[in-house]
């Protein structure tokens, strides 16, 4: 019996490994793809009922600060006009809350956003500040489900928790792809148990040897919107060798434009 508990605990530790494995190896291909990138984006935010969306035309930097860990985000907004020179800047830790900044040209003013607002919607959008920095993978607790068929590909289901008890999520729900370990589909659960966001990604291209999604989608299916994330191919770049020095609160009010083009 003893030496049965003993290989079953061996087993148990393993897949708990694969499962946390899986969801790295998810987080490594969605937000740390070689050392450091730039690229330009255009967010779609459709309106409760239909209708036209509002276009937000934007430009993103990210520098890593150690792969799998802390990160830095730079991003500029160019487009409409009423947050042109809108600026954002994250610096992405794994012990503590993020450093999170938004600077508003129309006040000169420099907000935090405290770790509280981190799953607030991000720019008027569906998506959160949390998903422009991606949800470190170690702030959850981690189980595979199993492995299914999404839109013809193999993909393993994982089910992950928060570990923090006042998130906004009670549980986060991922298909992602077996080959390219892109998540697919993420579903995201209200306290209710009700999938209040529900994200794809739609298009992925091959970038100078890169998988890139070149276009996702976040739905609110509860308040009946949707948010399109749009990368142009054309401008994006891997290892163009940034520096720490513009990822500070200097740069909110005196942008890089030198690397926004």
């Amino acid at each position: 019996m003893k030496i049965l508990l003993t290989l079953l605990l061996v087993i148990n530790t393993a897949f708990a490994m694969n499962v946390d494995e899986i969801v790295k190896k998810a987080q490594m291909v969605s937000y740390y793809q070689a050392n450091d990138g730039t690229a330009q984006l255009l967010m779609k935010v459709y309106p409760s009922g239909g209708g036209s969306p509002i276009k937000k035309l934007f430009y993103m930097l990210r520098m890593d600060i150690k792969d799998g860990g802390e990160q830095m985000f730079f991003t500029y907004f160019v487009k409409p006009t009423d947050i042109k020179r809108t600026t954002f800047l994250v610096h992405k830790k794994i012990n503590e809350d993020d450093y999170r900044r938004l600077y508003i040209p129309a006040s000169d003013k420099v907000l935090a956003i405290a770790g509280s607002r981190k799953q607030d919607p991000f720019m008027g959008s569906d998506f959160a500040y949390e998903d422009v920095s991606g949800r470190h993978f170690s702030k959850d607790t981690h189980k595979l489900l199993g492995e299914e068929k999404l839109n013809g590909a193999d993909v393993y289901v994982v089910e992950s928790t928060p570990k923090d008890k006042e998130d906004k999520n009670s549980k986060i729900k991922a298909f992602i792809d077996k080959k390219s370990f892109i998540p697919m589909k993420v579903e995201y659960y209200n306290k209710a148990g009700k999938a209040y966001r529900i994200y794809t990604s739609d298009k992925v291209q091959k970038i100078k040897s890169f998988d890139t999604i070149t276009k996702r989608t976040m739905v609110s299916p509860l308040a009946g919107t949707k948010t399109e994330m749009l990368v142009n191919p054309k401008k994006v770049n891997f290892n163009v060798g940034l520096k720490k020095e513009t990822f500070t609160e200097r740069s909110l009010k005196n942008p890089p434009m030198e690397l926004l083009k």
